[in-house]
């Protein structure tokens, strides 16, 4: 397939080669062998876990809690217990014997374990910017072009082919994992009624004799679009043209089958038992088979605002209107507070592609594949790939096949499952009303002022989370904000925790009220805190982190039989996993669009950030059910923050420039000292006189 590139694909080729060129041509990256392969994930020393393990409790906790603590990690990591070091030596002889030594247990326990439903719980959603379409026509070419360029972009993924991604900071140039894009077309979360599951639902080779479909979700229902058919692969007029017909056959019977995809919504151990009960029969279970083995879903959704267009027959575009951050986010993560669209996913599926006739556009992922850097930089190649491509003028064979009609899937449905649907829908109307969303786009300043002065815009952003918690609440709690492992096979990440014992210690001192720091003391804490939280993303990215260490050493426990250790059964063990604050900064460069998700315990906070050089984008989410949280309060609070900040550092640098034109420069203390020494000369001279 990737021999043929040049003749199939032109454009993708040029694009990716002129990537490959500057990597080629970067000396960075040019001091790395590629060929040699990544480093397995290594074990960290035991002390330095337990030690990082203290430090991140000792903020979080009260004095007497945090000495329950160290007496149970001094008991484990004892020689004369010697349950630690006996733990860390199988863990390490397990190393030995795996290509990652955390990658399953983390994902078992971070994602495929968690029974709660995936909208908002889970599924992060990827807000790209509002489209404007003028009519249906322009409205499905735009979804066939997004299609094929997905199509064409697939082949690079299935051939493995994709440029390596390269480090950027600390050993610049270093070669990335890459197996996070080479699952996001291939990988389906599979509930079940314990853990479930994550299938490979295909080889990595495309074979094209074997049929290759995308399912299309419109008004609930689901069709299989063939974009392989008779060993031809579909242009785009040809994916128009059954985007068009799926549309007249549901438009023409608009309730011609059940809201199956909200399911899919439900809880996972519920969801299991009623998937369970829906492949007992052979229809459910072929049409089931058809979406677990697409390649993604496009779903078309209806406009919340829109009315129906006779003229057009399909919708009128002409009351489109531009919509706020909120809005998109809600519609894109749960289908959108009215729930017009709510069963119009499937959300067990890798990548959704959403399309709403206002102009929505986005991407619903499941997480469990992937992390949100390599479905970023994904979608960045994608946008950019088509958007070259649509510069570009050639000639595509026409098809050879004749275009069948859409297969419209068909479920039969028993009392059972009749009753979950209702079901489904109630618990996700619960889920909607409870969430509560906020996106603030902070202008005054963006990663551009922490780098004037010197300091990282990720440990700046990290330390203002930290002091807008502190301030609302008197305390710091725990944190995660993901550092990534790509350094490493089969990496994914480990949590960088900014709760230290630094960050305590500057806020308190920012909230002092008796007059005795100086802002320039305040300043310096401010900048031991952040110095801190880097120290803990150095060591995580370089494989020395913490949890998944943790996690480790207790599942190594676990399955071998061994009792569990006091220090997992400790309440501070579960206090340091209770993440309030649940953070990420999730850059892309594609204007207005952003990443938001869920709070991930029901007393805390999501908060994730893209940070521009001239503003910053917050998206701050929580529940309307817990009574000490609430999403436009911290971001207000968290906007006061920001102006403290930016007063501190703006107050103390002047002051430091004020001192230094006060202070004279060498040559004016020579001058100075002649011009002393003459006086005192003339001064003596004339006493003698």
């Amino acid at each position: 397939m990737v021999e043929n590139l040049s003749s199939q694909l032109p454009t993708l080729e040029k694009y990716i080669g002129r990537i490959k060129r500057q990597q080629t041509e970067d000396k960075d990256c040019l001091k790395w062998d590629i060929e040699k392969g990544l480093p397995h994930l290594p074990v960290p020393n035991l002390d330095a876990t337990l030690t990082k393990y203290l430090r991140c409790l000792e903020p979080i906790q009260s004095g007497d809690e945090f000495d329950r603590t160290k007496i149970l990690v001094d008991q484990f990591r004892s020689p004369n217990a010697n349950i630690g070091q006996r733990l860390q030596d199988m863990l390490i002889e397990h190393a030995t014997k795996s290509e990652n030594y955390a990658v399953d247990w983390w994902l078992e326990d971070m994602y495929l374990a968690n029974p709660l439903s995936l909208p908002i719980n889970s599924n992060p959603a990827f807000v790209l910017p509002q489209q404007h379409f003028n009519n249906t026509e322009n409205y499905l070419k735009f979804i066939a072009k997004l299609i094929s360029g997905i199509l064409d972009y697939k082949v690079l993924i299935d051939a493995r082919a994709l440029p390596i991604d390269r480090a950027t900071s600390r050993e610049k140039g270093q070669p990335l994992c890459m197996e996070q894009y080479y699952r996001l077309f291939s990988c389906y979360r599979m509930p079940d009624r314990n853990v479930d599951r994550l299938i490979q639902i295909r080889n990595n080779k495309v074979i094209y004799h074997q049929g290759e479909h995308v399912i299309v979700a419109y008004r609930n229902q689901f069709f299989v679009l063939n974009v392989v058919i008779n060993f031809t692969r579909l242009d785009e007029d040809d994916i128009y043209t059954l985007l068009r017909r799926i549309v007249q056959i549901a438009d023409d019977d608009p309730w011609a089958t059940d809201e199956v995809g909200i399911y899919t919504s439900l809880p996972r151990r519920t969801w299991a038992n009623v998937r369970t009960e829906l492949v007992k029969d052979a229809l459910n279970r072929d049409s089931l088979d058809l979406i677990e083995r697409c390649i993604f879903l496009v779903c078309l959704d209806q406009s919340e605002t829109n009315d129906s267009d006779e003229e057009d027959g399909f919708v009128s575009f002409s009351k489109a209107v531009k919509r706020d951050f909120v809005s998109l986010g809600d519609q894109i993560l749960h289908g959108g507070k009215t729930m017009l669209n709510a069963s119009n996913r499937w959300y067990d599926k890798t990548m959704q592609f959403i399309i709403g006739t206002d102009g929505l556009l986005g991407l619903n992922y499941e997480h469990s594949p992937a992390e949100a850097i390599a479905v970023i930089q994904l979608i960045e190649h994608l946008f950019k790939y088509i958007e070259e491509k649509s510069h570009e003028r050639f000639r595509r064979s026409k098809s050879l096949c004749e275009l069948p009609i859409p297969h419209r899937l068909k479920w039969n449905l028993n009392n059972f499952l009749r009753q979950n649907i209702s079901l489904s829908k109630e618990l996700l109307r619960d889920a909607i009303n409870d969430f509560d969303l906020y996106i603030l786009k902070f202008t005054d300043y963006g990663k551009d002022f922490p780098k004037q002065h010197n300091m990282s815009p990720d440990a700046f952003i990290q330390m203002c989370l930290q002091f807008t918690y502190f301030k609302m609440y008197n305390k710091l709690v725990s944190t995660y904000e993901s550092a990534s492992t790509r350094r490493f096979h089969f990496g994914r990440v480990d949590n960088i925790r900014a709760n230290t014992p630094e960050a305590l210690e500057w806020a308190r001192a920012m909230v002092d009220e008796s007059g005795n720091i100086s802002a320039a003391e305040k300043l310096r804490l401010f900048r031991q805190a952040m110095q801190a939280q880097t120290d803990l993303m150095i060591q995580n990215i370089l494989g020395d982190g913490m949890d998944c260490h943790m996690l480790a050493l207790k599942q190594i426990a676990r399955d071998n039989n061994f009792s569990i250790p006091d220090l997992f059964l400790d309440p501070g063990y579960a206090l340091s996993n209770h993440f309030n604050l649940s953070t990420s900064q999730v850059t892309t460069n594609i204007a207005n669009s952003f990443i938001c998700y869920g709070a991930v315990v029901p007393d805390g906070y999501g908060c994730s950030y893209n940070v521009h050089s001239d503003n910053i984008l917050f998206c701050v989410s929580s529940f309307n059910s817990c009574s000490t949280t609430n999403s436009r309060e911290f971001a207000e609070s968290l906007t006061d923050t920001l102006y403290e900040i930016r007063d501190l550092c703006t107050l103390v640098q002047r002051q430091q420039q004020t001192i230094a034109l006060r202070r004279p420069s060498y040559a004016a203390k020579l001058a100075a000292q002649k011009f002393i020494s003459s006086n005192s000369i003339e001064s003596n001279e004339h006493n003698i006189t």
